[in-house]
């Protein structure tokens, strides 16, 4: 929990407030009993949130507060904005510090207020042995949201096992969760029974000796398949628009589990016509991080869709000129990183001409192990092991710059003086 001084340092100098404001809160905290701390610290940081979404210029700021939900509190982390929040669901094993990277981007396009949150057992969240799994947890974070304020509208973004909590959000909540994002989201579909007793029986065997040295994985294990059970019975409501995406690499080495995991993303995308179906092309399963502008996007424009038009325009132009210049980023650090088999022996000779041999033979020698099929990369390994001396590997370097290449007369004439045709 954190001090209630340190509270109160946030909300004066997080904003420029004038002197009777900042005189205000100081007295407001100087009168609390130490006997109501925890409950008043909550409600304070609630509030501060409610006053920094409304304040016009403010700049993005993050909010860090535990919220009690009973027999354990849940930790958040919060960005600030105005209208419908976005709320993020990791996957399994994660918790709110997974979301960092794509915060920054979508704050500056939405505007949105911004929820994440470590789920109970995970990062800072307590947890409750007694009673847990899927649905006690969503009851924890249905408490914690409205006493944080949160009582309305609100759009859900799934990652993994995610997803499962966005699903069953949406399934109790159809008519106040707008649209959601769900990135390479697990789906009882893929779960079907023989598969699941074989999941179980491996978590089972993994979460030996775990329960009180990493009891979030344990219970989180413990729960998998009543999870995927809870799912099963609770399908996401066809009437809430979603953006489905899924990995191209998905998270399975097994030909079939792959092809199953892909046609369940896709019998899912297909089930409502307000339903996208995206492959993450060269993306794993954390898509948002192999492929941040693509994830970025498809929340931008789902949040586009729950907004008004006036909101909406808005944030597609801001959202296509944050895809413009991660687009441009990105071919920047494509160029960067990519370097030609002339490049790179040019960069050798240069070496070799400063008099650095030893480096350039390391660049020479790149070269080679990135273009196995270039004659002429051997045949410029060899001419620099020549002049270091190292007159067998040379050989071997010319000989076959010769079999790629059998018009290399250059090659032949070197071997020829060495007498090693």
């Amino acid at each position: 929990m954190q001090p209630l001084y340190q509270i109160r340092t946030a909300i004066i100098y997080s904003k420029k407030l004038s002197i009777e404001k900042q005189l205000i809160i100081t007295r407001y905290f100087s009168c609390i009993n130490s006997i109501m701390i925890r409950q008043i610290t909550n409600c304070i940081c609630c509030l501060l949130f409610i006053f920094l979404n409304n304040q016009v210029n403010a700049q993005p700021k993050t909010i860090d507060t535990m919220v009690n939900v009973g027999n354990y509190a849940l930790h958040f982390v919060m960005v600030p904005g105005k209208g419908t929040p976005i709320l993020f669901e990791a996957g399994g094993g994660d918790d709110a510090s997974a979301w960092v990277s794509v915060l920054q981007p979508l704050k500056e396009i939405t505007g949105a207020p911004l929820i994440t949150y470590d789920r109970p057992g995970f990062g800072k969240s307590g947890l409750d042995t007694v009673t847990h799994g899927i649905i006690p947890n969503i009851e924890g974070l249905e408490k914690a949201l409205k006493k944080l304020g949160f009582r309305g509208a609100i759009m859900c973004v799934a990652h993994s096992q995610g997803g499962l909590y966005a699903q069953l959000m949406a399934y109790r909540h159809p008519g106040l969760v707008k649209a959601a994002v769900m990135i390479d989201a697990t789906t009882a579909c893929f779960y079907q029974p023989a598969r699941l007793a074989v999941t179980q029986q491996s978590i089972n065997k993994g979460n030996s000796g775990i329960r009180y040295t990493r009891p979030g994985v344990y219970f989180q294990g413990a729960d998998f398949s009543s999870n995927i059970e809870v799912a099963r019975r609770s399908p996401f409501p066809a009437s809430i628009p979603v953006i489905d995406l899924v990995s191209d690499k998905t998270p399975f080495n097994d030909s079939t589990e792959i092809a199953d995991w892909k046609r369940c993303h896709a019998e899912f995308a297909a089930m409502a016509a307000n339903r996208t179906g995206i492959v993450a092309w060269g993306c794993g399963h954390y898509i948002f991080l192999d492929n941040p502008p693509l994830v970025i996007s498809a929340i931008a424009k789902a949040y586009a869709g729950i907004v008004s038009r006036e909101e909406s325009k808005a944030i597609n132009e801001r959202a296509v000129n944050y895809a413009m210049h991660a687009a441009n980023e990105a071919k920047k650090k494509e160029t960067a990183y990519r370097h030609t088999e002339d490049d790179i022996n040019g960069w050798g000779y240069e070496l070799l001409r400063a008099g650095d041999i030893k480096k350039a033979l390391e660049v020479f020698k790149l070269n080679v192990a990135l273009h196995p099929g270039s004659w002429n990369a051997y045949d410029s390994y060899g001419e620099v092991l020549l002049k270091d001396g190292q007159k067998e590997e040379a050989v071997k370097m010319y000989r076959r710059s010769i079999e790629l290449n059998p018009g290399n007369e250059h090659g032949k004439k070197v071997l020829g003086g060495l007498g090693a045709n």
